[in-house]
């Protein structure tokens, strides 16, 4: 008679639990992977979305407001008492010095234009016709304006061709309006596409892709190729989907992904355009680590039940034998398991945020947490003083020594205010290129200026590897009374542009 039943069956229930705990993981592991496939999509569509944004505010946009400021300022000039016939018609030779000393002040502009309201104009530099040609008329060019208008802003023309050069491109242009309201005539600068697209090509994207400037019909403007140029990069159905601000769209034709921000005046995008495949591969290849981590977990417990069944049944002959023979001292001891620690992401957190706010040239605070801590203090009416640092010939530093260089003396310059300012908690922001801003807490203007001019004058005072090389800032400085945060920029803004007229190396406070 058989004394075998299943009821006394050891390793039975131990295989069942395995199973059904291995059965568990499979489906949490699928539900966890597909999910994190989901998160590390939108993480780069996130990363992405940032990237286009800072292109745009700290390159683009940045280059766009200096040019406006300019023209708007030399509009001005222009239209008090007889400047401009003065400088068209009565002495054409001064004042087509006058226009390149201003050309001279804007290295993304190839030419400056100015024409009376009779079609009278100077160009600078000068570019004579070409043998045969007829002259120019200038009222036919689309950047002069035939009437005063309502709008004093500048404006921007659609590309074109340049009668000159016979090269597209885009001009910003103003009219010249007498403080009486009357059209003196109109301030045109031609734009240098090729020079601002340079800057480009030293940006390096979170991921593989192609970054460029594009007006509302698609054409290119600005793109690091200058060959790609006023082409046709974007469908009518894509731009048609891009609404005012910032954004992303997919467009399945292409299979491309294109990440936006869009302008006012003028009406461009700035686009990051990637493939859809690029971003395929990069999550294939996050979760294919994870899903690899939980096929070797999966092994892992296959592993464990199977040595739990083989050390069951040999406790359980142990135990017999035990009771056979009564040698108590022979059974075996039962282990204690050791529990598995379970790490955080905690640190990964953590750098996610400090890249999103800080600078990675400069170790600065970046222009994203200066708009935020502003906005709270002007939300707070909390007293402040804000001050603009724009390093002096910086452009020549590059040209000379190399963006390699460019690149030490704005680390060296920033760690030198970040020395001089954070003994007192305030921080130092890379508000854009080779400019920074300081935001100080305090009604006391004084105690402000005096750290801006320890900073300077530590600059100043440096030594640098380079020989020959000499580096300096100017700064504007001011106080908010409770004006809009535009006011308040454009007038500390505007001392930095009087210190850099009055010959740099200075700080001056606001009116």
């Amino acid at each position: 008679m058989s004394l075998h039943s299943k009821k006394l069956s050891f390793t039975t229930p131990i295989l069942v639990s395995f199973s059904g705990i291995l059965i568990a993981f499979i489906l949490i592991a699928v539900f966890i992977t597909l999910t994190q496939r989901k998160d590390f999509v939108e993480d780069y569509h996130n990363i992405n979305r940032n990237f286009t944004h800072n292109l745009a505010v700290n390159y683009t946009e940045s280059i766009l407001r200096e040019n406006d400021y300019i023209l708007g300022r030399a509009a001005t000039y222009f239209s008090r008492n007889d400047k401009l016939d003065e400088t068209v018609n009565v002495d054409p030779e001064k004042g087509v010095q006058v226009l390149m000393q201003l050309q001279n002040l804007m290295p993304t502009v190839s030419s400056v234009s100015l024409a009376d309201s009779q079609g009278h104009y100077l160009r600078a530099p000068d570019v004579l016709p070409a043998d045969g040609s007829e002259a120019v008329d200038v009222r036919t060019r689309p950047w002069f304006i035939r009437q005063a208008e309502a709008s004093i802003f500048s404006h921007y023309t659609s590309p074109y061709m340049d009668y000159f050069l016979h090269q597209p491109t885009v001009t910003i242009f103003k009219p010249v309006i007498s403080p009486e309201g009357k059209l003196k005539g109109t301030l045109a600068f031609h734009l240098d596409l090729t020079v601002m697209g340079y800057t480009l090509r030293q940006m390096v994207a979170p991921v593989q892709g192609e970054f460029f400037v594009v007006d509302r019909d698609g054409k290119v403007v600005l793109h690091p190729d200058t060959g790609a140029l006023f082409k046709q990069y974007l469908s009518e159905d894509v731009m048609s989907r891009m609404t005012s601000g910032e954004g992303h769209v997919f467009d399945g034709k292409t299979g491309f992904w294109y990440y936006y921000y869009s302008f006012t005046n003028p009406d461009w995008f700035v686009i990051y355009r990637v493939a859809d495949s690029t971003l395929k591969d990069i999550t294939r290849h996050e979760t294919n680590i994870v899903s690899w981590g939980f096929a070797l977990a999966a092994i892992v417990i296959i592993l464990f039940g199977l040595y739990l069944r083989h050390a069951s049944r040999t406790v359980l002959m142990n135990i017999i034998h035990a009771i056979k023979t009564g040698e108590v001292n022979s059974a075996p001891r039962l282990e204690s398991t050791l529990s598995k620690t379970i790490l955080t992401n905690k640190e990964r957190e953590r750098d996610y945020v400090r890249q999103a706010t800080v600078d990675a040239l400069t170790g600065c605070k970046n222009r994203r947490a200066f708009d935020s801590d502003i906005a709270a203090l002007m939300q707070e009416h909390q007293h402040f003083a804000l001050a603009l640092v724009d390093i002096d010939n910086f452009k020549s530093i590059n040209d000379t020594w190399g963006h390699l260089s460019g690149d030490i003396v704005l680390r060296n310059v920033a760690r030198e205010g970040i020395q001089v300012m954070q003994p007192e908690h305030i921080s130092v922001y890379r508000y854009g290129g080779e400019e920074f801003a300081i935001l100080f807490p305090t009604d006391h203007l004084d105690a402000a200026f005096r750290l801006v001019e320890t900073w300077r004058l530590q600059v100043a005072e440096r030594t640098w590897r380079e020989e020959g090389l000499q580096v300096t800032f100017s700064a504007g400085l001011g106080e908010w009374h409770f004006e809009p945060l535009e006011q308040l920029i454009g007038s500390v803004d505007e001392a930095l542009y009087k210190a850099k007229q009055q010959g740099k190396n200075r700080i001056l406070r606001t009116s």
